[in-house]
């Protein structure tokens, strides 16, 4: 380690070791992981089906029931619940303490290099980045709305932590091309946006949906599937 140099937490040591052993189509620990083999509810078996919701424009609440279960303690894997302590953590250096989260905290995905946000008008995709020799952009589909490109965002953000923590990177070749690992930049997305415990509050106080995404300014049906990934609807 070099001087100076911050040591590695071993819960993120695990996540990035998982990340780099996988070839992002398929969680690395698909077949070993206790949770699913003990009948658990797996985003992973539900990967087309959670990216279609996301690209939807008609949000329907009856799309959204094979998420996850109401009353579940435990949502999902060890590899997801790394990259929800990441995300944690990330909010922590950030001093995140109110809501909405500011998107500002981007920044924090690379302290030693600036992280440019460009607007473009992208048509296959809702964001892209860019690793350029002092820094990064990341492109946001400019006709989304804010609260698209928040998600987009944060979902970058992931890619790049990725980028220079996880060997080898990740390199979408396709559209099926790291599959796995788009979907574990989304879950980091969402739980940047909607943490845990927050979450939990505000819905114990509020109980309805549009209420809860104005607050996190976010998608009513991202909101949703936070709530479903919660245990709470």
């Amino acid at each position: 380690m070099k001087a100076g140099a911050k040591k590695v937490p071993k819960w993120e040591s695990e996540l990035w070791g998982y990340l780099s052993s996988g070839d992002g189509m398929q969680c690395p620990t698909y077949n070993r992981c206790q949770h699913r083999l003990k009948g658990g509810w797996c985003p992973s078996d539900n990967l087309n089906r959670i990216t279609c919701l996301l690209d939807d424009r008609q949000f329907k609440i009856s799309k959204y029931s094979f998420i996850g279960r109401k009353g579940d303690a435990q949502f999902c894997g060890r590899v997801f619940r790394l990259v929800e302590r990441l995300a944690e953590e990330y909010l922590r250096r950030a001093g995140v303490h109110c809501l909405p989260v500011p998107a500002e905290i981007v920044s924090l995905a690379d302290e030693q290099h600036p992280v440019e946000i460009r607007p473009l008008a992208l048509r296959t995709c809702h964001g892209a980045i860019w690793h350029l020799k002092d820094g990064w952009v990341i492109q946001l589909k400019a006709s989304d709305t804010s609260r698209k490109k928040r998600f987009a965002l944060f979902h970058e953000a992931f890619h790049i932590l990725a980028h220079r923590k996880a060997s080898p990177v990740f390199r979408k070749r396709d559209y099926e091309t790291g599959a796995f690992n788009e979907l574990l930049a989304d879950y980091f997305a969402g739980c940047i946006l909607m943490p845990r415990k927050w979450v939990r509050e505000k819905w114990s106080e509020v109980k309805d949906l549009s209420r809860m995404a104005e607050t996190f300014d976010v998608e009513e049906s991202l909101m949703w599937i936070r709530l479903r990934e919660l245990g709470l609807t």
